[in-house]
Order: C-alpha cells, then structure tokens, then sequence
C-alpha cells in the first residue's frame, strides 16, 4: 500500500463518518426552519424576579422570504403599584443555522441588532426557545 493512499482512505473514511451527522443537522435545520416558514407565533415570556419583572407579549410574523415582523407589548409592576406598559415593533431577517452542533434561530433587525436564540427540537415535533419562553401557534403569517 502507498503512503498516500493510507492517508486518502482515513480521509474519505472521515467523510463518510461524518456524512450522517451532517445530513442529521440538515435535516434538524430544516424541520425547524419548517416550524416558522409562513407561521405567524404568539411568544411570551419574562425578564426579571416574579414582583418586578418584565412580562413581554409578542406576535412575530416569520415570512417564507426570510423576514419577520413583530409588534410587541411588555407590561411591569413598578415599586408604586403602578403598571407600566410600553408598545413596539421591529422587523428584519431570520434563518435557522447550526454553530457547534446547536440549533440557532438568528435574526437581524433592520436597526442592525443582531440576536440568536437556541432552539431545541421535542419529539412531538414542536420546538422549544428555552424554559419560560411560550410558543403559540396563531395561524398564516401576514407579509408584505
């Protein structure tokens, strides 16, 4: 056997190796990349100790081009008793990628705030942003 050789079959021995891990990854990426195409999510969660944390409520329209879109409320309990609520939007891109073996949704604002949030697939088929973080399915997105 030739030296080269040795070295062209652990090569290609590698490939094959990891050829399943890769398609496993496209696979995940794109059942959850399925997961937001064209949906349109209720997503809540809070920020904060129980007494004065912040609740926020948002509905993120994830469009089939790769934008999204939200308008968004997020409501506190101040020190007084008094609530206070605040009103938003944003819309950017987003995509899921995988960095380092980990589901990621990524998204970039048009202001140019750039963000990531793990994602976890479950075995019903859902997906999960991380603990405290709700995920509601609404419907069709609505996109410009």
């Amino acid at each position: 056997m030739k030296p080269g050789s040795a070295v062209g079959a652990a090569f290609l021995l590698s490939l094959l190796l990891a050829a399943p891990a890769v398609s496993q990854t496209g696979l995940n990426e794109q059942a959850a990349r399925g997961f937001f195409l064209g949906q349109r999510l209720q997503v809540t969660y809070r920020e904060g100790g129980a007494q004065y944390g912040t609740f926020y409520f948002l509905q993120v329209h994830f469009c089939r081009s790769g934008r999204y879109m939200t308008t968004g409320q997020s409501r506190r309990h101040t020190v007084l008793d008094n609530e206070q609520i605040s009103n938003f939007s944003d819309q950017g891109a987003w995509d899921i990628t995988t960095f380092q073996g980990q589901l990621f949704l990524k998204y970039l604002s048009d202001s140019g705030q750039a963000n990531a949030l793990p994602v976890r697939l479950l075995p019903n088929g859902s997906l999960s942003l991380g603990d405290g973080i709700s995920l509601v399915k609404e419907g069709p997105a609505q996109c410009r």
